[in-house]
């Protein structure tokens, strides 16, 4: 007798506790961020106004890094001033 009464609360207890865990909601999957955008490649025409413009461009980016692409140059060609002094780069 004692052991029906025992194995009765254990099944007891086993259906009340899976009962209990089967409405839960706080597990939502949450779907990861977007990937961020790709780096530009293309220089912009802004960047190709004038030579100081195109110097300030390459200036600005990073120099230390080895894994983007290169930067490809739009088909206008960059303006060049007659009074302008040479830039270094």
């Amino acid at each position: 007798m004692l052991s029906r009464k025992t194995t009765l609360a254990a099944a007891g207890a086993v259906l009340l506790l899976a009962a209990c865990g089967g409405g839960d909601d706080d597990h939502e999957v949450v779907s990861p961020p977007p990937p961020p955008p790709p780096a530009p490649t293309a220089v912009p025409d802004s960047a190709v106004a004038s030579s100081t413009a195109l110097v300030s461009y390459l200036k600005a980016q990073k120099t230390d890094d080895e894994t983007t692409e290169a930067l490809t140059l739009p088909t206008v060609a960059v303006s060049v001033s007659e009074t302008e002094e040479p830039q270094t780069l």
